[in-house]
């Protein structure tokens, strides 16, 4: 399930422009995924996903050569496990666009 969910949200996520996952593929990845929105800070991100009812992490995450390695100050990151669903990674991306529409216009 959660791996079906991951391939899920990568696909989904995908479909967000200006957004850029970072790490492998979806066939590579356990129930997580980093990311950054072209424009929005991460902590402005989680911010309004919260607002959204959508709970992520932003920062570090323990992962600063990571955020070297892409040249990145921090990132966000959406977590999946057995109690998430389909029509919550509906709701993320939905949540991404919102965050587009706030900073970007």
């Amino acid at each position: 399930h959660e791996r079906e969910l991951t391939a899920y949200a990568y696909e989904r996520l995908s479909e967000v422009e200006g957004l850029h996952l970072l790490g492998p593929g979806p066939d590579q990845r356990g129930g997580l995924i980093a990311f950054t929105l072209e424009g929005v800070h991460p902590h402005d991100i989680s911010a309004i996903l919260d607002r959204q009812g959508v709970a992520v992490r932003a920062g570090h995450h323990c992962a600063n050569p990571l955020h070297d390695r892409y040249g990145i100050a921090a990132s966000a990151r959406a977590s999946f496990y057995l109690y998430n669903t389909a029509s919550e990674v509906d709701v993320l991306a939905a949540a991404l666009h919102k965050a587009q529409e706030i900073f970007i216009g």
